[in-house]
């Protein structure tokens, strides 16, 4: 038995994600943020280790300064209560004082939670060139 795909709104919903979660990362307000997220968020960087949901705050609290983060799903689909965006991202962060620009691609994991909500459940990013472009 094969489940239906996930609705048009429910992809509107996933999508609307998108202005909270750069709006709360660059104001850096973990708590928006992270209301955002399924109590067991995984963050999957590049370059580093796996971010488990009870070390994700104090992360948060020593991740690079973000001036500017653009991000767009290219594709979301899913069936049931999962689903999953990839798409690509744009940000500018604060790198010992200086701005550095990054460009990269995601796939994040949502879940619906017991109200119908969608949460990011895995963010999973990297970047197309090392920051700074070197």
């Amino acid at each position: 038995m094969q489940t239906a795909t996930i609705s048009p709104v429910d992809t509107a919903a996933i999508r609307s994600t998108i202005g909270p979660w750069t709006k709360s990362a660059v104001d850096r307000d973990w708590d928006a943020f992270l209301a955002l997220c399924t109590n067991d968020v995984v963050f999957m960087q590049p370059d580093g280790a796996t971010i488990e949901s009870t070390a994700a705050r104090s992360w948060l609290e020593s991740y690079p300064i973000i001036k500017r983060f653009e991000f767009d799903f290219d594709q979301i689909e899913g069936q049931g209560d999962l689903a999953y965006g990839r798409g690509g991202f744009r940000m500018t962060v604060e790198v010992d004082g200086s701005p550095a620009e990054v460009d990269g691609k995601f796939v994040d994991i949502f879940r619906r939670d017991a109200h119908g909500e969608w949460k990011y459940a895995v963010v999973i990013w990297n970047s197309n060139t090392p920051i700074g472009g070197a």
